[in-house]
């Protein structure tokens, strides 16, 4: 049998493609506004309204011969799977989440469009795609159709700004309050803005030029070769741990039964720059404070690993992760996504973060001065934590074995990520007991912050990237700890009793800047002795 195409008129088609954006891919927005607005329905209801006639209008923009067909698609696409990840993760469609998404890598990508995603989107986007195609859309001559689209588009703004107008006190109230969790949750609206702002912005940022910074820096005490040990220092940026799940301040799972066999400090009051890579690790690797911090003066300025450099450290960078997020664009990278071969700690594009330790291992002995290398852990990355660590290092069971959250318990999620976080103390232990077994050549320091934290379905959120100003706790904070060999202490002169008495601290990524420069004994008008933590319990001699 065979079905006859049914004709549709073009703003026809625009006006039911825009009910059913508003109704099916807007869910999440409008619950959080009923619950703000106390069930204040007619409210809510005008406010529904309002997004309805702007998205129209939206469409009609779009309403021409061989335009509307492919732009309808669009936007539906675009909704349905922007409304994914809002509706199961909680998460916000901002600049930011845009740029996390364009630097993905294939793997990450891979945990994340599972077979729930790929269905829903055959379910939400795939069905009406294919209606779209299948129906004839009529449309006017054009000079008609351009009055009328005109005429259609001015009345739903004026029909939009009265509804809003009619209650403005008490909506205007909520934007106020609560603009970003509104705003970045509409579809198409969000998705679409987001991603323009990420596009300017990138374009923008690709004219930038770094200036130099910290030229003036020079070694203290740079290695002579007298018989003095090489001075080290291992810098390890975590990913995605949160503080909240580190037995050292007192989570109830034992998370740290290796690194609590060392002598180590654990910064217990710590915060992150950012809630997602991209903004965290530059952050915490520029001059700049959270509070003076952007993207567009980090592009614009030298880092942490160029100071290091100037001072003839030569500092290496070595990746499993995502990227170095343009921190190591100047000094000698490896990247270990591009060494898996026959790794058995290696598989479908990713890395267990033992490949780390093997690396340096691999590395130390070449090292014929003072010098610091930055390890860039995969660490508790989601939302496939189970993929963080090798079957036999899972303890805490059941624990969810699928990036679908839908499928498993919270309780199942929290123990898989914890088993992430006790493959992470395993990590950073077997680092600290390389530089343990060096200590004849080295006297080395160990350094790990990790660059944010991790929602587990507290408050309905899961994962990371809120904007910072809304950010829960679980996402900002993190993780510090650090560790000194006997001889590292003597050559910095610094007191291990003093250092003991600073780890309830407040401390932030804004610190790590400074006391890295410190740690390695280097002058520079750029270091602030006032933003190395580590200085109130170093002689003034070696001070910088």
């Amino acid at each position: 049998m065979k079905f006859k195409r049914i004709s549709v008129a073009s703003n026809l088609l625009c006006f039911i493609s825009a009910i059913y954006i508003a109704i099916f891919f807007n869910r999440t927005v409008f619950a959080f506004m009923s619950d703000y607005l106390n069930g204040d329905y007619l409210i809510v209801g005008i406010i529904i309204s309002a997004i309805f006639l702007l998205i129209y209008c939206l469409l009609i923009l779009f309403s021409a011969p061989y335009l509307i067909k492919p732009a309808l698609i669009f936007f539906i696409v675009v909704s349905a799977s922007s409304a994914y990840f809002i509706d199961h993760f909680g998460v916000f469609i901002t600049p930011n989440m845009i740029e996390n998404a364009a630097t993905t890598t294939r793997a990450e990508s891979g945990h994340l469009i599972n077979g729930h995603f790929i269905l829903n989107m055959l379910l939400y986007a795939g069905l009406p795609t294919a209606l779209i195609l299948w129906v004839k859309i009529k449309h006017r001559p054009f000079v008609q159709k351009l009055w009328v689209n005109t005429a259609l588009i001015s009345t739903c703004l004026i029909a939009a700004l009265a509804l809003i107008m009619s209650n403005f006190g008490t909506i205007s109230s909520m934007f106020r309050d609560k603009k970003e969790e509104i705003v970045a949750r509409i579809n198409p609206l969000a998705p679409v803005s987001s991603s323009i702002r990420y596009l300017v912005k990138a374009n923008n940022e690709r004219t930038y030029i770094a200036e130099p910074l910290g030229a003036d820096a020079e070694q203290l005490k740079p290695y002579k070769g007298d018989g003095d040990k090489k001075r080290l220092t291992v810098i390890v940026v975590g990913e995605t741990a949160r503080a909240q799940n580190f037995n050292f301040n007192g989570y109830a799972h034992d998370t740290n039964p290796q690194l609590r066999a060392r002598d180590i400090l654990n910064f217990s009051n710590t915060t992150s720059c950012g809630t997602e890579t991209a903004v965290s690790v530059p952050c915490m690797f520029s001059p700049f404070p959270r509070t003076d911090y952007s993207s567009k003066k980090f592009r614009q300025s030298e880092n942490l690993m160029d100071v290091l450099n100037h001072a003839g450290l030569k500092p290496l960078w070595i990746e499993n992760n995502t990227g170095t997020k343009r921190v190591a664009d100047r000094i000698e990278t490896i990247d270990l996504s591009q060494m898996q071969a026959d790794n058995p700690n290696c598989e479908g594009g990713e890395c267990y973060d033992q490949v780390l330790v093997d690396q340096l291992a691999a590395r130390i002995d070449s090292f014929e001065s003072n010098s610091v290398v930055v390890l860039h852990m995969l660490g508790s990355h989601g939302p496939a934590y189970y993929r963080r660590y090798p079957a036999n290092e899972e303890v805490f069971k059941p624990a969810c074995h699928t990036s679908n959250f839908s499928e498993c318990t919270q309780q199942e999620i929290i123990n898989a990520y914890d088993n992430s976080i006790l493959y992470t103390d395993k990590i950073l232990a077997e680092i600290i007991d390389l530089l343990k077994a060096k200590e004849g050549e080295f006297a080395s320091s160990m350094i790990y912050m990790s660059d944010h934290g991790e929602s587990l379905g507290e408050k309905g959120l899961y994962l990371h990237g809120m904007p910072y100003f809304i950010a829960p706790r679980e996402q900002t904070s993190i993780p510090f700890f650090s560790w000194f060999s006997p001889e590292f202490l003597k050559q910095n002169n610094l007191d291990m009793a003093c250092l003991r008495q600073q780890t309830d601290k407040p401390a932030s990524h804004d610190d790590l800047f400074h006391l890295a420069l410190g740690l390695m004994d280097v002058k520079t008008s750029v270091y602030d002795e006032k933003l190395d933590i580590f200085n109130i319990c170093r002689s003034v001699e070696t001070a910088n």
